[in-house]
């Protein structure tokens, strides 16, 4: 029989044709049962199970519009017949394949029609889930997820799936449960044990994420993800030879152009790795995760202020509210209409009650896919869009994806290249990327004259809390850092036990790490002999943090990823800081903060010089007293200049917006 040629058939009845259609299927004889079932619908046009055979074998061939047109009729036909629950399957195949052609609102409202009128059955929430997670719509598919799973609790499937999930929303360490659960019921599966021992680090559930990467590392020791999850582990445990192995497997990896989407640039800022190779990994993580850019609209002169939006998750008590309140307070409304578009949290707190009254125009965009925030951000004809998340966690770069603003930047939420087509830009300043740094980053730079970090001066300044309900000396010269134990390695860690050791009058404060990495630490602490003046200080809330602060005689910083906001923290409280200058942005942030507030004394380039100024410092108070006298009035520093710190960033959004209407896109 020539190709195409349908086969040929006797003339039955409806009954018959349907018989043999599903008999000529038992024995695999395809074309045979299709020739029936063509039959089959002369008899009955809108026979529910014949155009739904005939709409899949459509699909299968990639004439998916008219398998659209089938099982529409099919539906009609289920309707007629009063069929309900029987019609769960026409509902999903039309769901299906309106997925797959890209119409994803429709795919949505069949799964959704379907399951008004079937019932709530298990496949049609899948298939709304599907719908929801080709929408972007992460919130309202963890939901739904979470129906399903209370109907299907013992489907490893769906449970690994409500898991990951739950990652892509704010309630991301509630990912602990269905992930561990579909494990336990047996998906073997690595990527969802990798998911589940991220959560377990986040939530600091360490000896359950070891077991767990060790067994992923047993069968693949070169696996990337496990690796580098592992190295993120020991950092946080302070195990730092063993991290120090794991780095060398890790970077061995990453430098043969390996890829993982379970190892984040943002994990590798604490890895001592060349500038060029983090660059590189994040450009290839970046296409990992699909990042893209569309056509986006052009950049008008529409005669009235310049319209910034602001798009981020942290409006509300998060560091990057706290430092750039004022900046937001201060934008000259003559000349800027200031957009928030938020993903963030949508209870009232200080910080976002705060926000709100700061700018003109407010936007929550939770329930928003990142294609219909871009439309949103489009429809405000934004003519310059300030990204302030980057490659952290809870980020939508996927709002990028598609086109929301003639030119977008990319500000303070990321220390670093970001390697994303929608970003055109990364702000910065001249210390943090000095001149002959540029080949190390992905985007074209915008440097800020003094420091790239805004702060605020509308801060409160409190009185520093008193040493003796501190648990710290009042005699003596107290040392400390804030920042949290993965940014900390054991030659800086040793530097300051040495300090200890060499000057008797002299505490270490520090941030307690926890049980495990504390167990490590308090051992190398008892070897040195200083055991007694080592003082871990509990996490407390910003402001009690801020309180405390004023107690510390001098901030010690680190590299590669430096003291940020906790840097801008210690100035504020008249605290110096001691820091040596990193290779990358995140290990020189420390000297920038420095510069902007006149003591760039205190900028060494080496450990060695980070070592000697340390006890230069402890044997000389008079020195130490006269860096925290220049810190007395921070208000009158340019590093907490509000006002003139807005009017450069309101210089720079001026200029970018004017380059963007000559040279679009670049």
């Amino acid at each position: 029989m020539a190709a195409g040629q349908e086969t040929p058939i006797p003339r039955l009845g409806a009954e018959q044709h349907l018989r043999a259609a599903v008999t000529a299927e038992s024995r695999g004889a395809v074309d045979e049962a299709l020739a029936h079932y063509r039959a089959l619908v002369t008899f009955v046009p809108d026979h529910p199970g014949a155009l739904l055979r005939l709409a899949q074998h459509a699909r299968d061939g990639g004439d998916r519009v008219h398998a659209v047109a089938l099982v529409q009729r099919a539906i009609m036909g289920a309707r007629r017949l009063g069929l309900r629950a029987d019609a769960a399957p026409l509902y999903a195949e039309l769901a299906t394949t309106l997925r797959e052609i890209g119409k994803l609102d429709d795919s949505l409202a069949a799964a959704r029609a379907g399951l008004e009128h079937c019932g709530e059955l298990g496949g049609l929430i899948w298939e709304e889930c599907q719908a929801l997670r080709a929408l972007g719509k992460h919130g309202q598919r963890a939901a739904r997820l979470n129906r399903l799973a209370a109907l299907q609790p013992a489907d490893p499937v769906v449970l690994a799936e409500l898991g990951l999930a739950l990652l892509e929303t704010p309630s991301a360490a509630q990912a602990v449960r269905p992930l561990r659960a579909a494990l336990d019921l047996g998906l073997d599966d690595d990527d969802t044990a990798l998911a589940l021992a991220g959560v377990e680090l986040r939530v600091r559930e360490f000896g359950a994420a070891e077991t767990r990467l060790g067994k992923i590392l047993g069968r693949a020791p070169d696996h990337l993800g496990a690796l580098g999850l592992r190295w993120l582990l020991l950092r946080l445990t302070c195990r730092w030879p063993e991290a120090e192995v794991t780095q060398h497997d890790m970077l061995r990896q990453i430098a043969t152009g390996a890829v993982h989407p379970a190892l984040s640039p943002f994990m590798l800022l604490s890895c001592e790795m060349a500038p060029s190779l983090l660059r590189d990994y994040t450009h290839r993580f970046q296409q990992l995760a699909g990042a893209t850019s569309v056509a986006r609209p052009d950049a008008p002169h529409h005669g009235g202020p310049l319209r910034i939006g602001y798009l981020s998750s942290d409006f509300h008590d998060h560091a990057t509210a706290i430092l750039m309140a004022g900046l937001f307070e201060q934008h000259d409304r003559s000349r800027f209409e200031t957009f928030a578009f938020s993903y963030g949290p949508l209870a009232d707190s200080p910080y976002r009650n705060r926000l709100r009254a700061a700018f003109a125009h407010w936007h929550d965009i939770n329930t928003l896919s990142d294609a219909e925030a871009a439309a949103l951000i489009r429809q405000q004809q934004i003519d310059v869009l300030v990204e302030l998340k980057g490659i952290t966690y809870g980020s939508r770069l996927g709002i990028l994806n598609h086109g929301p603003a003639p030119v977008t930047l990319h500000y303070i939420g990321y220390p670093g290249t970001l390697a994303h087509p929608g970003i055109d830009y990364l702000v910065t300043d001249p210390i943090v990327s000095p001149p002959g740094s540029e080949a190390d980053y992905a985007e074209p730079l915008l440097r800020l004259p003094v420091c790239y970090q805004v702060n605020d001066d509308r801060r409160e300044r409190p009185t520093a809390t008193s040493r003796s309900s501190l648990g710290l000396p009042d005699d003596a010269v107290v040392l400390c850092n804030f920042n949290q134990a993965s940014k900390w390695t054991a030659q800086w860690f040793h530097i300051w036990l040495r300090a200890l050791q060499s000057h008797p009058a002299s505490v270490l404060w520090l941030l307690d790490p926890g049980d495990d990495a504390r167990a490590v630490l308090d051992a190398q602490i008892a070897a040195s002999g200083v055991s007694d003046r080592v003082v871990w200080a509990p996490r407390v809330s910003p402001e009690n943090h801020l309180q405390r602060l004023g107690a510390a005689d001098l901030a010690l910083d680190q590299y590669p990823y430096g003291s940020h906001t906790t840097g801008a923290d210690a100035l504020w409280t008249g605290v110096p800081m001691l820091t040596c200058l990193g290779s990358n942005y995140a290990g020189r942030v420390g000297a920038s903060l420095l510069s902007a507030v006149g003591l760039d004394e205190l900028i060494t380039d080496s450990p060695e010089a980070y070592a000697s100024k340390l006890a230069n410092l402890l044997d000389d108070r008079a020195l130490l007293r006269s860096y925290r006298d220049r810190l007395a009035n921070p208000a009158t520093l340019p590093l907490f200049d509000t006002a003139g710190f807005t009017r450069a960033w309101e210089d720079l959004l001026m200029a970018t917006h004017a380059r963007a209407r000559t040279a679009p896109n670049p």
